[in-house]
């Protein structure tokens, strides 16, 4: 078990704070630069508190990376203006500079996304979460256009995803943030393996 999850509104209240804490702590030391006794600190909570949500820092990145794709699902569902759309091509540039812009202004969320505070646990939880996204993804396109039942849409949009992180991550790797030069080259590279499946041009919706 990563961490328990609470279904109290008190202990709701004391898990957010663990995890704003957790936040800012990575934002401040990185994600190996202290402990949960610096987290129940932050938190201004016993540390047998975040123990009894936490049996380790780890779950407390894991529950963060949760909360990050939901704050990304929740980005990725914005209505876009009609009058911004040109192609489902445009959507996804939208859509993904939305993404980049939510990640650039939170560090924490770009070291355990793309960085060195991705574990394989994270990752488990981190696929879940860009199912979510796909999803979103899926229901923007498909308010402007008619989508082809097969291949699945969100499975094209959930790999699309991938190959997003991994150049992302590159970006991240080098630069501490992901620029405009490799915001640029990722939306050609997810364009372009969309292309294998999806036409340029698009039926309208009804």
């Amino acid at each position: 078990m990563t961490f328990r999850r609470p279904s109290q509104a008190r202990g709701i209240a004391k898990f957010e704070r663990i995890l704003d804490a957790t936040h800012h702590l990575i934002e401040s030391r990185g994600v190996d630069g202290f402990s949960l006794y610096d987290v129940a600190e932050e938190a201004g909570v016993a540390t047998g508190s975040v123990y009894h949500f936490f049996p380790s820092l780890e779950g407390t990145f894991i529950a963060l990376v949760e909360r990050y794709d939901t704050a990304l699902a929740q980005v990725a569902a914005v209505p876009i203006e009609a009058e911004r759309v040109s192609g489902w091509q445009n959507i996804l540039a939208i859509q993904t500079e939305r993404s980049r812009t939510f990640l650039n202004q939170n560090p924490p969320a770009l070291n355990l996304l793309l960085g060195p505070g991705r574990s394989w646990q994270s990752r488990v939880v981190d696929v879940a979460g860009n199912e979510r996204i796909a999803q979103r993804l899926v229901e923007s396109c498909r308010l402007f256009y008619r989508l082809p039942r097969k291949p699945e849409p969100i499975e094209l949009f959930l790999a699309a995803i991938a190959i997003l992180e991994a150049l992302w991550g590159l970006s991240y790797h080098r630069h501490g943030y992901v620029t405009d030069e490799f915001a640029r080259e990722t939306r050609l590279a997810m364009t372009a393996y969309l292309r294998c499946y999806l036409p340029k041009h698009l039926e309208p919706a009804p």
